[in-house]
């Protein structure tokens, strides 16, 4: 199974997606960490200050008991508010003292040590951060305290945590809407760069027959794809000079071959046997009659011809009925027109659309059967038509007929293969194309010129 191509375009608005997804989660997570560790530094400033100023209020009495002095200034430690407490520990984790708002943390988790040292911890009813610095009070060095100072960062007064949530919250919020404009910024961007190449991939989608001058123009396209646009130009290049190789060789070879065949025509004259004459003109008329059809495409190819004149279509229509008609009547056919005006103009050239009709006529009269009716019409938006009533074009043969020396039967030597393709060509030449629809019993070709307007009588 043939794999479906890809859209350039898509693979990097999905791959800059998610760059741009990485780019953004790398983003708000150095973001987060690098609050995340701003606020803990505040934290461990703010209770290593909140330490200092415990252990600044602290003394001891004459019984050498530990006491705050009355006009200590860490009385905003003490205060409910803030979600901060202070214990005082001895060195083997007993309460000396505590503040109002102690935490029920166990005092078995807190960490005693040399050292200050900041911990966090969790109890059942909320999450603390703290610090236990070392301490000696008083004169009696031999017996040192630990001050310990907690923080509840679920009280209401602690907002950082708060805040960094919230970040997390509205900074996605406000970075996603952004994100997708960028990428919908990016889908414009990307389709105005590569507009030139969808273009140049237009130019060359001209139908079955290329022009042979065309080239693409690769000045506008981008410097990663003006390579292949150049290889394209190559071979665009030798294909037209083949072809215009073999289109002089068909032509010349049309023309050498008129003088031998008119002098063949006069020395077949001189043949005794009537029925060897008889055969031998026929097949020179066959032959004669291949060069001229050559000669006529060999014109539509290389002609500059006027296809935009006013035609009559039905006096082209007429005279091409008139012409056939005895061919038609000697072959036991009958043929009729049918016009929807008395004059349809439309835009082409006469001869060359006459041509056409007569390859439609000869090839009905030819192979439709006997006793078949053949029906010119034209319509009044321009359509030229010939049907018949035959046995009709098998299906498997209606894409092959337009092409050049195509023959259902090899052994019929009337039929030069080249009048449909000429009507095919004809047809393009007028910048439309010839309709096939065929049946057991109906048979219809037809060609659709643009349409000047109608006259009645």
């Amino acid at each position: 199974m043939t794999a479906k191509p890809r859209s350039l375009t898509a693979q990097i608005l999905r791959w800059h997606a998610i760059a741009v997804l990485i780019t953004a989660i790398a983003v708000a997570g150095g973001v987060y960490a690098f609050l995340d560790a701003t606020a803990t530094t505040i934290q461990r400033q703010t209770l290593h200050v909140h330490a200092q100023a415990v252990r600044q209020g602290l003394s001891r009495d004459a019984q050498g008991r530990l006491r705050f002095a009355r006009d200590t200034t860490s009385s905003a430690v003490f205060a409910p508010g803030g979600g901060f407490a202070y214990l005082i520990l001895d060195r083997r984790g007993r309460m000396i003292l505590a503040s109002q708002t102690a935490s029920v943390l166990p005092t078995a988790a807190i960490p005693i040590g040399p050292e200050e040292r900041f911990f966090r911890r969790q109890s059942r009813r909320a999450f603390y951060v703290g610090t236990s610095m070392p301490a000696v009070i008083g004169t009696r060095a031999g017996d040192p305290v630990w001050i310990v100072i907690l923080q509840n960062l679920a009280h209401p007064d602690y907002i950082v945590d708060d805040l960094l949530a919230q970040f997390l919250l509205y900074g996605m919020a406000i970075v996603t809407p952004l994100l997708l404009a960028l990428l919908a910024i990016d889908v414009v961007i990307i389709r105005r760069a590569v507009r030139p190449v969808r273009q140049a991939s237009a130019s060359l989608r001209t139908g079955d027959a290329l022009p042979l001058d065309l080239r693409l123009a690769d000045d506008r396209l981008p410097a990663e794809v003006r390579p292949l646009a150049r290889a394209v130009n190559a071979m665009l290049e030798r294909l037209a000079s083949s072809y215009r190789m073999q289109r002089d060789f068909t032509a010349d070879a049309a023309h050498e071959l008129r003088t031998p065949i008119a002098v063949a025509r006069l020395r077949v004259e001189g043949v005794a046997d009537p029925a060897l004459r008889t055969a031998l003109r026929a097949d020179l008329d066959s032959l004669g009659r291949i060069v001229e059809q050559l000669l006529e495409i060999t014109e539509l190819e290389t002609v500059a011809l006027d296809m935009a004149a006013p035609v009559d279509l039905v006096q082209v229509a007429t005279d091409g009925v008139a012409s056939i008609a005895p061919l038609a009547f000697r072959a036991g056919k009958t043929i009729a027109l049918s016009a929807a005006a008395d004059s349809v103009l439309v835009a082409g050239h006469a001869a060359w659309i006459g041509k056409a009709l007569g390859s439609l006529l000869e090839n009905a009269v030819k192979h439709s059967g006997d006793g078949t009716r053949i029906d010119v019409r034209v319509s009044r938006d321009g359509t030229l038509a010939v049907c018949d009533d035959g046995p009709g074009i098998g299906a498997q043969d209606q894409s092959l007929i337009f092409h050049r020396f195509w023959k259902r039967d090899r052994s019929a030597g009337t039929n030069t293969g080249l009048g449909l393709a000429i009507v095919a060509q004809v047809a393009e030449a007028h910048g439309t194309d010839v309709s096939l629809r065929s049946q057991p019993g109906s048979t219809v070709f037809a060609i659709a010129f643009t349409p000047l307007g109608t006259t009645e009588s």
